[in-house]
């Protein structure tokens, strides 16, 4: 059934917004009065209102679901109207699942429906779908997207796994040493003054003098810092400024370009293995690297293809792709096994990708606890210096 958006006026007089299913307008007002729903404004949503976002976990969650129900052997609108009584109570679930009931009841295919909600399926995901409704692989097809989301899933799980506790330590680390130099080292100021003192002494407290000096410029820093980092979580535009950015460190650029090679070929093979032309699967799957070196060279191996040459060429000796993997494509070209070698690069650029982040992991660790250790421990031996001199006490 169509959706229909109301706005309407609860018990307590407050406006408040939802979302009902009729098969016509007249059909929701009619289910909103009986439902007893003062009702303000009904209207029809649009496809530009209607498009849902659903995170890759949840998108994850419903296509495994999706492909357990067709594999069972139920027909495709009986899995999509079973789903849709299972997230009734789940809005954005609901909106999405209740819209693909609608569609492919009016003779539309599931390939159709989903593009109505790019958002939530891009396109990778709504070219397997369309290719396996032509082949007849769609089971085949659901299980495969599933896997490589998991995959997705799994490399963005260890990246943040692997940044996430040297970030907090970094942020304790600044924790820490702010509460030393604007509380604990100004406390003890009275206690040495007029006393000649320690150079370490003395660098910690002129330090702590310029650190409570510049208060209000460190803590617009401070704000500057995380609405920054606010900001460029929620716009691409900043998220874009960031990565051009990280591209050109000399460590960080590597591993950003093993990230987009992994996605790149396993999409890729995904592709070519549910029968998606190469020049196809090529053009779709640098759509989801996000690394716009490499997709420059993806762009050109497009080229050579279409001009019936070999697809390893723009590979070789580039600065951001190892010399191994040219020779593999051109080893599975010439044996007719691109899918099978282009998923075979993905597992080994995906492990060499775990190893290197388990390494960062266990590298900054130390490194941060050591760094802490020595902050803490020179501003403690620059204020207990002072108090072993008992003669200056004395005097």
């Amino acid at each position: 059934m169509p959706l229909f958006r109301f706005e309407a006026i609860n018990e307590a007089g407050k406006k408040y917004k939802g979302t009902i299913d009729a098969d016509h307008l007249q059909d929701a007002k009619f289910k909103l009065q009986r439902k007893q729903i003062l009702a303000t404004l009904v209207e029809a949503l649009s496809d530009k209102k209607l498009g849902c976002r659903l995170p890759k976990s949840e998108l994850l969650n419903l296509t495994k679901e999706i492909a357990r129900l067709l594999q069972a052997g139920m027909p495709l609108f009986e899995v999509l109207s079973a789903l849709e009584e299972k997230y009734k109570g789940q809005k954005t679930h609901h909106r999405l699942l209740l819209d693909l009931c609608d569609q492919v009841r009016s003779g539309k295919t599931l390939s159709q429906a989903l593009s109505r909600h790019p958002k939530t399926f891009d396109l990778l995901y709504l070219s397997m779908i369309a290719n396996a409704e032509k082949t007849g692989r769609l089971k085949e097809a659901l299980q495969e997207i599933a896997s490589w989301i998991g995959k997705e899933l799994n490399v963005r799980k260890q990246i943040i796994s692997a940044m996430l506790y040297p970030s907090l330590l970094g942020t304790f680390c600044l924790f820490v040493l702010s509460s030393l130099l604007f509380f604990v080292v100004p406390s003890m100021a009275e206690l040495f003054e007029g006393r000649s003192l320690h150079p370490f002494t003395t660098i910690v407290f002129t330090a702590s003098r310029w650190a409570c000096g510049a208060k209000p410029y460190l803590a617009l820093l401070a704000l500057v810092v995380i609405g920054s980092i606010g900001v460029a979580l929620f716009y691409k535009a900043w998220q874009k400024k960031i990565l051009s950015i990280a591209f050109r460190l000399p460590y960080i650029k590597m591993l950003l370009a093993k990230v987009a090679f992994v996605r790149f070929c396993r999409s890729c093979a995904t592709l070519l293995e549910g029968g998606v032309p190469i020049i196809t699967a090529l053009s779709q799957a640098r759509s989801v690297m996000g690394h716009p070196r490499l997709e420059e060279v993806i762009r050109q191996a497009e080229d050579r293809v279409r001009q019936g040459e070999k697809i390893y060429g723009p590979f070789l000796n580039h600065p951001l792709i190892p010399s191994l993997i040219p020779r593999m494509l051109g080893i599975a070209e010439e044996g007719g096994k691109l899918p099978f070698m282009m998923r075979q690069i993905a597992e080994i650029y995906e492990d060499e990708l775990e190893k290197t982040l388990t390494y960062i992991s266990a590298l900054a660790q130390p490194i941060l606890l050591l760094i802490l250790g020595a902050m803490v421990g020179f501003v403690l031996l620059a204020v207990l210096l002072p108090l072993t001199d008992v003669s200056s006490f004395a005097n």
